[in-house]
Order: C-alpha cells, then structure tokens, then sequence
C-alpha cells in the first residue's frame, strides 16, 4: 500500500467512501456512545477541572514558597525571599497581596499549559470558584503546618489570591484562545 495519495486517488477513495456510508446505518447505540463522548469532551466537569487545577497547584504551590515564604511558611529553609522584597516596598500589607496574587497566579498559568481548551474554558467560567478553593485550601495547609494567622493580613493575602488567580485564568483563556485560532 502506497503511503501518500494523489488528489485524484483521494477523489476517489473519497467518493467512494462516501457512498458506501449513504448505504450503511450506524446502530443507534454506537451513535448515542459517540456523542455522549464528543459532548463529555467538549464540557469537562468543573470539579474534575479543579481536580487537575489542585493537583497542580500543590506542585506550583509547594514550589513558590522557595522564592515566597508566606506566612513565615519556608519549607525549603532559604534565607532571602520574594517576601522580604516585597515588605521593603510596601511593608506587610504590600507583602500579603503580592504574595496572594503571585500563589495562585503562578498555579493557574502553569495549569493552562496541562488544561486543554475546553478545561480552561469551564476554568474561565468558574474562575472566581476555582480562585477561592484554592486558596481556602492553601489557607488550611498553612494553618496545618504551623503558620499563624491575623485576621487583616489573611483578608489582604485572599484578596490578592482571588484577584491573581481570576486575572490568571482570564490570560489562559486569552492565550488558549489565540493559539487555536492560529
């Protein structure tokens, strides 16, 4: 068998092709098995989306912290941090948003390389939700491992997380957008 056709074989192979499908009926359970496939491809779960979002983001999370130490949380044992740039700039409320935004932020770019256009789609749609679950499990995973809280400085560090991680999924999306147009 020849690996390439000409056009004029392709014509052929085509129409021929075509007429042998006008005469075959495809069973109605192969049918309904295909388009309950298409469909579950073109609108992923959002939890199921979450899912690799949070898979990533323990992996991204848990890596920011080597150049963030937020709230005090250095798993890496480095001595300078983002963090300390951060507080000589605008002192700890600067600190906390910066370190907010560039927590979720980080995860959700990274998460738009691994997430197809469908998944940053339904990301795009929940983003806020997304955003928010996110960093209510952070929060926890830091209070797990031993950071302390103050009510003002958690405040500023979730709204720099909410505001990072929807403006993130807004630029996957805008990127994804592009790149399948091209």
């Amino acid at each position: 068998m020849k690996s390439k056709l000409t056009e004029k074989e392709w014509v052929e192979e085509f129409k021929d092709f075509i007429q042998v499908s006008e005469n075959v009926s495809v069973p109605e359970v192969i049918s309904n098995q295909i388009l309950q496939h298409v469909h579950k491809a073109l609108n992923p779960s959002a939890i199921l989306v979450f899912l690799k979002l949070f898979g990533i983001h323990l992996a991204v999370g848990t890596l920011s912290l080597a150049i963030c130490h937020q709230f005090e949380i250095n798993p890496f044992g480095t001595e300078k941090s983002l963090a300390d740039w951060f507080m000589a700039i605008g002192g700890h409320k600067f600190c906390m948003v910066s370190c907010g935004i560039l927590f979720t932020a980080l995860s959700i770019l990274v998460a738009g390389y691994f997430l197809n256009t469908e998944e940053v789609r339904v990301l795009r749609r929940t983003e806020f939700l997304q955003a928010f679950s996110l960093s209510v499990f952070s929060l926890a995973a830091f209070f797990f491992f031993g950071a302390e809280f103050a009510l003002v400085f958690v405040g500023l560090w979730l709204l720099g997380a909410l505001s990072g991680g929807c403006a993130a999924a807004e630029i996957v999306w805008k990127f994804k957008k592009v790149q399948h147009e091209i």
